[in-house]
């Protein structure tokens, strides 16, 4: 298995997106404004997609903390096709999305994550913030959390 991870179109990432985080329901259920706007990230085993996840500027929406008023980028729509979860491709992903990120500006990414990828997030420097919640689109347990990125010269 090779696996290479990039930058895609919103179109290449779309069905993994919808199968992984809304299965059983219409291919169209996570279509958003920020198709065709979002910096698109994805990972391929060959030709076969298998990870994929999007970044784009958009203000935080929790409690403000020092520095969160300006320079905010969210991630959302990070999927790993489950048998490839637990190999790394995820936070591959992730990381390519922090690049993203970061060539866009960023200060610092925030995303609604699941409760049950929580350990996933922390694991790769990522900070809790706040209760847990039930997002209102899916009904299931959600944490904000972010990451702030280092300044570089």
């Amino acid at each position: 298995m090779t696996i290479t991870v990039g930058r895609a179109s919103w179109q290449q990432t779309r069905e993994l997106r919808h199968a992984v985080l809304r299965p059983g329901l219409p291919v169209g259920i996570l279509d958003s404004p920020m198709d065709g706007v979002a910096v698109e990230i994805a990972a391929w085993d060959g030709e076969r997609l298998v990870g994929t996840a999007r970044v784009f500027s958009q203000p935080w929406d929790g409690d403000p903390f020092p520095g969160s008023d300006s320079g905010a980028w969210q991630l959302r729509g990070m999927a790993v096709e489950p048998a490839y979860q637990g190999q790394g491709i995820g936070g591959r992903v992730l990381a390519e999305a922090v690049t993203a990120a970061r060539e866009g500006g960023a200060f610092f990414l925030w995303a609604n994550a699941r409760t049950s990828a929580l350990g996933f997030y922390q694991r790769h420097g990522w900070a809790a913030r706040g209760e847990e919640f039930i997002y209102p689109e899916s009904g299931i347990p959600h944490y904000k959390v972010t990451f702030t990125l280092a300044l570089t010269t």
